[in-house]
């Protein structure tokens, strides 16, 4: 039997980072993936939804391109070739995987492919293997629930997220279940491609988590640019060229489950680890109810690339006596969207809900020399503050490049920084980033440009 000091079940984005940085700290560390290194982020999510934005973006500026001056490109002869959008995703997704693989070799890691399940608390058991450990780390991701009208349409229309970036053709009707991230990102881009686009929920509101502002802006968006929400939806009834939600008919040739994402967890055997609507119960550490298994990621309830790749380090560094501790509250959160929104901290809802005074330093993309030349003014930038120190308490961007600009928000909250912090940082000239400064004068009460 081998032994090793840590065994990281799952390669996505906190399993690799979670072994590059044991490996780091003089671990000997084996990582187990039953499937692709980079997971479900790299090979059927992250990467490969935000390759086919980035076309479909493309796509719609090229149909500006004689209002900056350049002619000769004509929108009616501009069409999207979906085999080689396809083919090109899969150049940079293989691109980041063997990278993966490489940085995986380059830090010494065992890599174990298979499935685990685990035979005792120091053991698992891959194919007719059997490894030990002293620490393990649960890395194994998510999937979308399962699509509950299976029984009430044709099984051939219905496709999972995964299963969507594999297909090599695509029709030209879409159905998409979902509230969240992948349903709206996917909802646009086949929209902005020319493809007619529905999007449905059971629940009262689409993308129901992101502030106010946000919502109302995406919603709108969507409405009109063409795309369909229905909310309190169901399907009903198949029928020949599409189903029914409710009473209503509505035209698909394709549904795409983007239902909510839930745990998958892997064959703990005897250890009864304590869950949390059904993901594993971790502390500030990311230690689970044993002390020798830890968990990050979407199996441990968070489900951002970004912060799991956190989870992961700062688990490690327990492991290795030392306490960082991670502020979930302020991660950053990304939505590519076009334009892209991000956010981090507290919204409008929860500072009310929570008796926090709050002021809003709101500027808006339409008066950003930038955003002039860009040809992209539709946004803005929020930031919420609390009254009595002016501490930054949530930053709502909608913009060209959000989910670069989050990083600003998310380092003042970091540091506890005031409006006042903001609004003395200086910014460039001419650039978006510009509007985060301006938001900061407005929260002050001081604005420069409106």
């Amino acid at each position: 039997m081998q032994t090793y000091d840590l065994i990281i079940i799952g390669g996505g984005p906190a399993g690799y980072v979670g072994a590059i940085r044991a490996a780091q700290l003089g671990m000997n560390v084996a990582l187990v993936e039953k499937n692709k290194m980079g997971g479900m982020c790299l090979n059927w999510g992250c990467i490969p939804s935000k390759a086919y934005i980035e076309t479909a973006k493309l796509f719609a500026r090229l149909g500006k391109a004689r209002s900056f001056g350049i002619e000769g490109v004509k929108a009616k002869d501009i069409m999207v070739n979906w085999k080689k959008m396809v083919s090109r995703k899969d150049r940079i997704v293989m691109r980041l995987v063997k990278g993966v693989e490489y940085l995986m070799k380059k830090n010494k890691v065992t890599i174990i492919n298979g499935e685990a399940r685990f035979t005792g608390k120091d053991k698992i058991q891959v194919s007719e293997s059997e490894y030990s450990a002293d620490k393990f780390l649960i890395c194994t991701g998510s999937r979308p629930e399962e699509f509950p009208y299976a029984d009430k349409v044709d099984e051939k229309k219905l496709v999972e997220i995964d299963q969507f970036f594999t297909l090599n053709e695509v029709p030209d009707n879409f159905l998409i279940d979902g509230f969240s991230v992948n349903a709206a990102e996917i909802a646009q881009m086949l929209r902005l491609i020319g493809k007619e686009v529905t999007v449905f929920t059971d629940r009262e509101e689409f993308v129901f988590y992101l502030d106010e502002s946000l919502r109302e802006f995406v919603t709108d968006k969507f409405k009109k640019s063409g795309i369909k929400i229905f909310t309190n939806a169901t399907v009903t009834k198949d029928a020949k060229d599409g189903v029914y939600l409710g009473d209503e008919f509505v035209k698909c040739d394709m549904i795409i489950n983007s239902r909510h994402r839930l745990p998958v967890l892997p064959d703990l055997g005897p250890n009864e680890l304590e869950l949390e609507r059904g993901a594993i119960k971790t502390d500030e550490f990311m230690q689970s109810s044993s002390e020798n298994i830890y968990a990050a990621g979407d199996v441990a309830g968070q489900y951002f690339a970004q912060t799991a790749s956190a989870m992961a380090t700062v688990a490690v560094n327990h492991m290795n006596g030392i306490k960082q501790k991670l502020d979930l509250s302020k991660m950053p959160r990304n939505i590519y969207t076009f334009p892209e929104m991000a956010t981090a901290g507290m919204t409008e809802e929860e500072l009310r809900q929570k008796g926090i005074e709050y002021k809003v330093g709101k500027f808006p993309l339409s008066v950003n020399g930038k955003a002039m030349i860009e040809g992209e003014t539709e946004g803005f930038v929020k930031i919420l503050s609390e009254t009595k120190y002016g501490e930054v308490m949530g930053v709502h961007i909608v913009a060209p490049d959000a989910t670069d600009m989050i990083a600003e928000a998310v380092m003042a909250m970091s540091l506890e920084s005031t409006v006042e912090d903001v609004a003395q940082v200086v910014h460039a000239h001419p650039t978006v980033s510009e509007t985060m400064l301006e938001a900061a004068f407005v929260a002050e009460d001081k604005p420069v440009h409106i």
